[in-house]
């Protein structure tokens, strides 16, 4: 006999016949009484959860009976289980999740729900991400049960209620012919931990064989990452927070919601591949998934400190709910032209709407759960169109997001900056303009053309090279054109660049004009062909120009040619005319950047891995950090981590006084040396293996080791110290995962680059997955890496000497100096 405790509402009842038609599938002789109970949640019903005592109020009293015999096992909507269970007592079974999503249910004569409309519910994580999908709603408490709550609706109390799917289709009720059904999005509208999948609890040890045949593993491991991720963030029944995890054969997905303020939701998706792809779930994918669970948190809580200290700078959404739009300019297509201003907004941005002629590196500098949507537009590929841009800034915004519309150039000189804003406009969001270099005089001057010279050109003229085909024919009225003075300087230009020069030779313009073509601007690949009116368009053939590129005509020209012969003879260094595209974390890219900065070379900065802080198994250990003699850090992102930590536990630094400190290399020496504290022990070889083989030597038998390392870090040192008997602990600070925000970028940017750096077998698997990559010129950091990659199936061509950022340019630098001697220039000048 197996007695089932349930409430006595409705939706209780068939979800307790559910389980007990599972049970006996596999038990059919089994005997089952079920057993009603009235909980205090029943009881009262006129208050909101939060303000009665949260989830227990619906299974206190069913677990006292558990515990004291009256009924074997229980049934609960997981989402309703309280973070801690009564002691003696367990989740024995959870059943296969069914739909996780909310719906909204409307009355079909209630054409739309908008500002003023009144919804039902009482949780505080719908209330909140309702109000960013319908800014200006009204929010009403709603309680009762399922039936109770669609009555209400009908009666006209509430304009539109939220429920969830599963209940609905469980009762049968997911089909009523006078309402209208809305399934909520998971990547916009979090649904609650546990929500949709039945869990069972039962006293421990009680029932195995039966409890065994009934879990379904793929829904215990979400339920159980879910759960992590509110118990980390002390949620409940009626906090801000919503988790949604996924388990496929190759992968995890997690999605999380936070609103650390009460009122403003953050959200944050990681997806990862999982540790056991290809078998059976088993317990090492619950660990995966707690570890999952714990960097979700991360994120999220790091997203709000930094909204937190940011206050005063950041763009937020207006109270109303609506957000706001900056139209940024980006700048030339050189990251360092961006302005602070356009930075912060960046760094604080939701979603980020971005065109072709941003400098790729720019996009480093968001919020690791910022949206990036590509939108741009080069020769005959238009990826939208501006229609469908415009629609989406005004989508986005109207769902609270704070969203950045990043162009190249100024948003207001050939941006349709302008459109984008007549559209904001129209509908009531709040918009800035962000302006930007413009490239109109930017390119012209860093191919040396000063588009003002004194005696030269005393004013300049800015004119499109392809206008709107709407437009009448013959906009443009070349006959003003040419008999201007100043400097022309012709946009967006090169397949017209035969038309302009003939119209402007037919309507009085001297044919030996001066006229440059400057392509790809500000750019490693930047290329200047001089010539006239009457030779240009041969001169770009012949020299295989290619777009974007700036059109500039008139005397500052020949101004130009002659700065800019001097520029080529003593500007070029080693690495001048090379793209180096570095896929590692944010850190590495940083200190990459900033080597072959030096040497002429431009970096293109897409970290396809980032580093994402795992305090699940440190704490213990640091708060006993003074028992150590020695710490071991693997990398830079250990050190900055660890420090981070210890700041947050408030832990005396005086701790450290006895700690003698083994680096594995330059870049970590770096980082530990910003905490004034500099390494007593570095490797001969900047690898992990030779600083386990050296350091082994002169530990002794008094020394206890810390090793701090990544989750994905070799065991090296682990298994020589294991192998010297030598006594350690170790901390894995943090895991890496990919950024897959970034693959269509660094699928488009790989074949326009002449290297490609990887620095960890981390990024190797991100650059597989997300570009495929057969470049030729691949760069790794060291031997191991180069091991990394060739399993993957990628070719390495150079490995560094040195196991560092100065290594890699060495190794980069060898190259270009022994194999490019092929004599190309970024200067022809014109046939005589």
């Amino acid at each position: 006999m197996i007695r089932i405790g349930t409430r006595k509402s409705k939706l209780a009842l068939i979800q307790t016949e559910l389980v007990k038609a599972q049970i006996l599938k596999y038990f059919p002789d089994e005997e089952i009484e079920i057993v009603h109970v009235v909980t205090h949640g029943d009881k009262v019903l006129d208050k909101p959860l939060g303000e009665i005592g949260g989830k227990g109020v619906f299974t206190k009293e069913i677990e006292e009976k558990l515990l004291d015999k009256t009924i074997d096992i229980a049934v609960h909507s997981a989402k309703d289980v309280p973070m801690e269970l009564a002691g003696g007592l367990c989740l024995g079974a959870v059943l296969l999740r069914d739909d996780n999503r909310d719906v909204i249910l409307k009355r079909k004569e209630t054409k739309k729900i908008g500002e003023g409309s009144i919804i039902g519910t009482s949780s505080l994580r719908r209330e909140l991400q309702i109000k960013q999908i319908y800014p200006g709603v009204l929010i009403k408490s709603l309680r009762g049960n399922v039936g109770t709550r669609i009555d209400k609706l009908k009666s006209g109390e509430y304009d539109a209620i939220i429920l969830a799917a599963a209940g609905l289709k469980r009762l049968g009720l997911d089909n009523d012919d006078a309402l209208d059904y809305i399934y909520t999005d998971n990547e916009k509208f979090v649904s609650a931990a546990g929500q949709g999948i039945l869990a069972i609890e039962c006293r421990n040890g009680d029932l195995k064989e039966v409890m065994e045949a009934l879990d379904d593993k793929a829904a215990r491991v979400c339920l159980e990452a879910e759960r992590e991720f509110l118990r980390s963030l002390d949620g409940s029944c009626n906090a801000p927070c919503g988790a949604h995890c996924i388990i496929s054969r190759e992968n995890f997905e997690f999605r999380g919601m936070y609103a650390a303020d009460g009122e403003n939701p953050k959200y944050a998706k990681i997806k990862e591949r999982r540790e056991a792809a290809g078998v059976n779930i088993n317990d090492d994918d619950l660990k995966q998934a707690i570890s999952l669970a714990g960097k979700l948190v991360n994120i999220l809580k790091s997203d709000a400190d930094s909204s937190d200290k940011n206050n005063d700078s950041e763009k937020k959404p207006d109270e109303v709910g609506k957000g706001k739009v900056s139209l940024v300019g980006a700048g030339p297509g050189k990251r360092d032209y961006l302005s602070v201003e356009a930075l912060r907004c960046i760094k604080n941005a939701d979603v980020i709407i971005y065109d072709a002629l941003i400098s790729p590196s720019i996009l480093n500098e968001a919020k690791m759960d910022a949206e990036l949507i590509y939108v741009g537009k080069r020769a005959d590929t238009i990826y939208k169109k501006q229609p469908e841009i415009n629609k989406l800034l005004v989508g986005c915004a109207s769902q609270g997001k704070y969203v950045v519309r990043l162009k190249g150039g100024d948003p207001f000189i050939f941006g349709r900056g302008g459109e984008e804003a007549l559209a904001l406009a129209k509908v009531g969001i709040n918009y800035e303009i962000v302006s930007g270099i413009s490239s109109s005089y930017s390119v012209p001057a860093s191919a040396g053309i000063p588009v003002t010279h004194r005696g030269a050109a005393s004013s300049v003229h800015i004119i499109t090279g392809h206008e709107h085909p709407g437009k009448p024919s013959e906009a443009l009225d070349f006959s003003v054109i040419a008999k201007e003075e100043g400097t022309l300087v012709f946009m967006m230009g090169l397949r017209s660049l035969g038309n302009i020069c003939d119209k402007l030779k037919k309507n009085g313009k001297y044919e030996g004009t001066p006229v440059a073509v400057v392509s790809k601007g500000m750019t490693a690949k930047q290329k200047t062909v001089f010539g006239n009116l009457l030779t240009i368009e041969a001169e770009v053939g012949k020299n295989k120009i290619e777009a974007p590129a700036i059109i500039v005509v008139g005397d500052v020209v020949e101004v130009g040619l002659h700065i800019n012969e001097w520029q080529i003879k003593n500007d070029k260094k080693l690495l001048s005319g090379k793209r180096i595209l570095v896929t590692g974390s944010r850190n590495m890219a940083s200190c990459l950047e900033e080597e072959f900065k030096k040497y002429g070379g431009e970096t293109i900065a897409i970290s396809l891995v980032e580093t994402i802080p795992d305090y699940s198994s440190c704490d213990d250990k640091l708060n006993e950090i003074e028992k150590y003699s020695w710490l071991i850090f693997t990398s830079a992102n250990g050190v900055n981590i660890f420090f981070e930590r210890l700041r947050d536990l408030k832990t005396d630094v005086r701790k450290l006084a006895n700690i003698k400190f083994a680096v594995v290399g330059t870049s970590t020496r770096k980082a530990l040396e910003k905490y004034g504290l500099y390494a007593d022990f570095v490797p001969s070889k900047f690898t992990s293996k030779t600083l386990a083989d050296e350091l082994a030597q002169i530990l002794t038998d008094k020394d206890r080791v810390l090793i701090v390392r990544g989750k994905q870090g070799k065991n090296f040192i682990e298994d020589k110290f294991t192998s010297m008997a030598v006594d350690f602990d170790k901390i894995c600070i943090y895991e890496t995962i990919q950024d897959e925000r970034r693959a269509d970028e660094v699928r488009r940017i790989c074949k326009d680059v002449d290297y490609i750096v990887v620095t960890s077998g981390s990024g190797a698997r991100a650059l597989k997955d997300m570009a495929g990559c057969e470049h030729e010129n691949i760069v790794v950091i060291g031997p191991v890496t180069k091991k990394d990659c060739e399993e993957l199936g990628l070719s390495v061509k150079l490995v560094a000497k040195e196991f560092d950022a100065k290594g890699i340019l060495d190794v980069i630098a060898g190259d270009v100096f022994e194999c490019e001697k092929n004599g190309d220039s970024t200067i022809t000048k014109p046939d005589k």
